[in-house]
Parts: structure tokens; C-alpha cells; sequence
């Protein structure tokens, strides 16, 4: 009996003292990646390079190879409106080093594609939203309108003879657009905006509804003409451009949006760290600039904001599908 509260006593003290320790899974589940990261990660842009998700990537890794001390490499996999690379880290392992960069087309594209190899809900972990910007309606140089209204008056006078870029195999904004307008128009779709771009300067195509992202420089390089904005008031980046509801189209209250996202079941260490290093990244002067530079308001970079946007987004294309009738193609 002496004995075993001898023994009692000693295991008191070497708790106390902590010269005893007892493993805890609570700790041991609450930073199970203290070196994270140890090696580089790779961002999928799910999209050929030249285009709006590229350059906006390609300026995040490199900010974020600066501030996690670690490499952070663009890796573009475009096809299939952005599904192949998305697909590719959805299958990915939840271990950080695979994110990838997505915009509203992730919401979007699965009300146009009967067999989406992944769900854009349940098979990704949210990180971080980067910015939201209106969409323009730009004009080919080669397109015989100067401004919005004469674009539509064209299209009421020509019916199905105006071509209308997309990125991808359907466009939500595009098809708010005829919705709202009412006018008959031809889509002529493209496996990304760079591809998409190239044609409309070329004048293979007359118009395309994208962002300043996309589009920035070369309206100002003269190369397309901006005619109207997206949202209920004008961008105080392009004042000069109107709001489709001062035409008459009302409705078009669609935004663009980039964010970061990872596979399902990312570890929350990984998500934070992650998540306060973009959070760095997005507060850094020359980023918010740049971003300004594209009409983009940089958003605020949680988890949950960015969680919220998608599941909103992904319930609001759904109610359009099924208001405008629109079929997913297999």
C-alpha cells in the first residue's frame, strides 16, 4: 500500500515538473505539418498562359514564393474551360503543395457540361479570394460600331450576324446578355480567353464580354474599344464607360472573381498558413496596384469569404440554368 502511493506521488511530481509526458492527439491533429512548406508548391492555372487567370497567377506565386520562403510554380493546364487542370488538383493530395487558381467559370462551368469529372463543391478546400471585377463588353477595331449602342442597334438590324467570343463551352455573362437584351447573336466559343483575345483583335469576331484583366492593355494599346460595364454603377477605374442598365439592359449585375483553392480535406494548418500569406501578399502595394490596373477590387482573403462566393455563385447559375433553359452538353 506504501508502495503504490509512493508511486503516486512520483508520477504527480513528473507531471508536474513536465519530466512526464503524455502524447496528446489534440496537439499532435493541431499542427501535424510544423515544416510546411518543405518543398515547392505547385499553382495550376487551369487556363492557357496569355490570359487574365495567368497574369494574375503568375504575380500571386511570385509573391508568395517571397513570403512562404519557398518556390511557388505556375503550372498551365488548360483544356476544357479550365476543367482538365481544375480536375487535376481536385485528385490531387490534400498536403498543400497543389492549389490551384480559380474564377467564376468554376461555378459556372458545370451548369454547361453534363459530365464534370469532379464536384466544384465538395472536392476543393477554399483558401483564399483574391479580387472581383466587373465584366466589359469589348469590341473588335475591326468592327464597324463605336459605342454600345450602335453594337446594339447593329444587332437588332442583323439578327445572328454579330459574333460573340467566349471563353470556354458556355458563358454566363453572355447568356445574361442575350437574356436581358433580347438579342440574337452568334457564340463562337474558345478554350480560353488568350485564344478567344487574339481573334477578337484580329476581327475574326466582333464583340466579347471579358474583364480588364483581359482586356486592359490592349485597349489601351487601341487594339479593342471598350463599350460597356457590367454592375450598377460605372467603374471608377474606366469612368468614361457606361453600365449596361444606362442602355436599357438591366439584370447585368455579374462579376468576375479570382481565388485559391486547394483539394478536399486540406489539413486547417496548411489552409492558414496559406491564407495569412496571401493575406500579406494582397496588402502589398505594387499587388493592390496592378490589381487596380485591371478593375479588380481586391476582396478580403478568407477562407470563408471565399467559401461563401462559390456556394453563391454555384446556387445563383443554378436558378439561371433552369430559368433560361439552359442544357449541359455532354
Amino acid at each position: 500500500m506504501i508502495t503504490r502511493k509512493i508511486f503516486i506521488v512520483k508520477i504527480a511530481l513528473m507531471l508536474s515538473t513536465g519530466l512526464f509526458y503524455l502524447p496528446s492527439n489534440t496537439n499532435a491533429q493541431a499542427n501535424p505539418v510544423p515544416d510546411y512548406p518543405s518543398r515547392p508548391i505547385k499553382l495550376v492555372i487551369p487556363f492557357p498562359a496569355g490570359g487574365s487567370s495567368d497574369g494574375i497567377g503568375r504575380q500571386i506565386a511570385d509573391k508568395l514564393s517571397g513570403v512562404l520562403k519557398q518556390t511557388v510554380v505556375v503550372d498551365n493546364k488548360g483544356g476544357a474551360g479550365g476543367i482538365i487542370g481544375t480536375d487535376y488538383v481536385a485528385k490531387a493530395a490534400p498536403d498543400g503543395y497543389t492549389l490551384v487558381l480559380v474564377d467564376v467559370f468554376h461555378t459556372s462551368t458545370p451548369i454547361y457540361t453534363r459530365k464534370m469529372p469532379y464536384n466544384a463543391l465538395k472536392d476543393f478546400t477554399p483558401i483564399s479570394l483574391i479580387g472581383r471585377s466587373p465584366a466589359f463588353l469589348v469590341a473588335s477595331p475591326y468592327f464597324q460600331v463605336q459605342t454600345a449602342r450602335e453594337a446594339i442597334t447593329f444587332a437588332k438590324a442583323n439578327p445572328g450576324k454579330m459574333t460573340m467570343a467566349i471563353a470556354g463551352t458556355g458563358s454566363v455573362v453572355v447568356d445574361l446578355f442575350k437574356a436581358r437584351s433580347g438579342l440574337n447573336f452568334i457564340s463562337v466559343p474558345y478554350k480560353g480567353s488568350s485564344p478567344a483575345m487574339i481573334d477578337l483583335m484580329s476581327g475574326q469576331v466582333n464583340v466579347m464580354i471579358t474583364t480588364m484583366a483581359s482586356a486592359g492593355t490592349h485597349i489601351k494599346a487601341g487594339k479593342l474599344r471598350p463599350l460597356a460595364v457590367t454592375g450598377n454603377k460605372r467603374n471608377s477605374d474606366f469612368p468614361e464607360i457606361p453600365t449596361f442598365a444606362e442602355l436599357g439592359i438591366n439584370g447585368m449585375d455579374y462579376e468576375q472573381w479570382f481565388g485559391i483553392m486547394g483539394p478536399a480535406n486540406l489539413p486547417k494548418p496548411i489552409i492558414d498558413k496559406i491564407f495569412l500569406a496571401m493575406k500579406q501578399v494582397l496588402n502589398m502595394p505594387d499587388v493592390r496596384e496592378r490589381l487596380s490596373g485591371m478593375a479588380l477590387e481586391v476582396a478580403s482573403p478568407t477562407p470563408e469569404e471565399m467559401k461563401r462566393k462559390v456556394e453563391e455563385d454555384s446556387n445563383r447559375w443554378q436558378k439561371l440554368a433552369v430559368e433560361l433553359d439552359i442544357k449541359p452538353i455532354d
